[in-house]
Order: structure tokens, then C-alpha cells, then sequence
């Protein structure tokens, strides 16, 4: 039974589903990664790659290798997929953040958009009152 183990299911799973899987985790969290760190219309791909790359610790040939050639892939490096998880999980929790603060802050507007903290502009202003047109 080597190179065999159980899923939680009870069914055999090969070390290969499991790297494939591995694989496909780890390209997805790299497309994810690569999306958030687009910074416009001018950003090329290869300086989006370079700068995702220089920020998880991961060299860019492995991330054009995630991205363009996960076919001729048998499986991920371990290292690599740590940093791609953490990476992640850091951007979700980040999101998530940012989520929460803006709850909060519409949350604490709520009963503050009634009042008005503007004065009353003048009945006549730059044109002659209803008033002044009755009295001639």
C-alpha cells in the first residue's frame, strides 16, 4: 500500500491526485495573487509577475511556469506552495479587514444622514424677493 492513503471519505487517494490538486491550489492562489497585484492599463505582465514575485519570495520563472506551462507540471514545490497559501490567506485576511472597516463606518453613520448641518440659504438671493415684486 505504498504510495497510497486515505481520504477522509475512505477512498484511496494517489500521491498524484494529491500533487495535482497541490498544483491546481497553487496555480489558482498565483492567477488570484497576480489579479490583486494588476495595477492598471499601462502594467505589463511580466512587471506584475516580478513584483509578485520580489514580495512572496518566489521566483518569477515559477510563476510563468504556474501560469503558462501547468500541463507539462507534475507536481508544485513545497516551499513554493507554503509561500502561495500564505500570500493568500494574507490578501484574504487583508480583504476581510477592509470589509469590517467599512461595515463598521456605515454602521456608525447610521441615525447621521437625517441632520443637516447646512444654513438656510437667503429667500432672495440674487433675485428680486416675492416679497419686493407684490410691494411695486
Amino acid at each position: 500500500m505504498y504510495g497510497k492513503r486515505f481520504s477522509e471519505n475512505g477512498k484511496n487517494v494517489s500521491e498524484d491526485d494529491m500533487s495535482s490538486i497541490a498544483l491546481n491550489e497553487a496555480k489558482s492562489w498565483a492567477d488570484e495573487l497576480m489579479d490583486r497585484e494588476f495595477r492598471g492599463r499601462g502594467d505589463r505582465e511580466k512587471s506584475v509577475r516580478g513584483r509578485l514575485a520580489d514580495r512572496i519570495g518566489v521566483s518569477e520563472s515559477y510563476l510563468f511556469r504556474l501560469q503558462y506551462k501547468t500541463r507539462e507540471m507534475k507536481d508544485v514545490a513545497g516551499e513554493v506552495y507554503r509561500r502561495l497559501k500564505l500570500a493568500y490567506e494574507e490578501a484574504c485576511q487583508k480583504n476581510e479587514a477592509a470589509a469590517d472597516r467599512y461595515r463598521n463606518e456605515r454602521l456608525g453613520m447610521r441615525g447621521h444622514h437625517e441632520a443637516t448641518y447646512e444654513k438656510r440659504a437667503p429667500a432672495a438671493l440674487g433675485m428680486a424677493s416675492a416679497e419686493t415684486v407684490e410691494e411695486e
